[in-house]
């Protein structure tokens, strides 16, 4: 008898550990939600339920992308230049090229906080060098320049919070 009410309190312990997020959802209902977005082609879900007080969403997180290289004055097909491209006119500019953040997160221009900086404006710069990096999550992820060059401009400030494709350096080719 001693032994079965044990059982009874652990078996209410864990169904009621297994409720803790709230009133309407256990833990492994959100589990089963979870895996069931992640098997989908469905990107949000949101659930509520008011008389409860229950808001949930669940979100499919966007994948990271290695860094982007845009080419300076390059136009679309129509003509009209891209968004942040340099005009077509100015020959030297069009040997240039932007290196833009490959993920949110926070600029860094040196490797460890208070170095100095890896590279500044006139410098010239190698294939593969690591120019900069951004953290995010407290992990520095390098930025490498694609092309021997020189750095013509950094655009982000050290520890400046940058976007996706936000432009980090202008390198003009050799």
């Amino acid at each position: 008898m001693a032994r079965e009410r044990a059982a009874d309190r652990r078996e209410t312990a864990t169904a009621a550990a297994e409720r803790a997020p709230g009133p309407g959802l256990s833990i492994a209902e959100i589990r089963q939600l979870i895996t069931m977005l992640h098997n989908s082609d469905v990107e949000e879900l949101a659930i509520e339920h008011e008389a409860e007080g229950l808001k949930l969403v669940l979100r499919k997180p966007t994948p990271a992308m290695a860094p982007m290289l845009a080419p300076m004055g390059v136009a679309e097909p129509d003509g009209e230049p891209l968004d942040g491209a340099l005009p077509p006119d100015d020959t030297s500019r069009e040997k240039a090229f932007e290196i833009v953040s490959p993920l949110v997160g926070v600029f860094r221009a040196a490797m460890k906080p208070g170095s100095k900086p890896l590279v500044h404006a006139g410098d010239v710069v190698r294939e593969g060098q690591v120019v900069g990096a951004v953290e995010a999550l407290n992990v520095l992820n390098e930025i490498e320049n694609s092309a021997p060059g020189r750095v013509r401009e950094v655009c982000a400030r050290d520890g400046q919070p940058v976007e996706y494709g936000q432009p980090l350096f202008v390198i003009e080719l050799k």
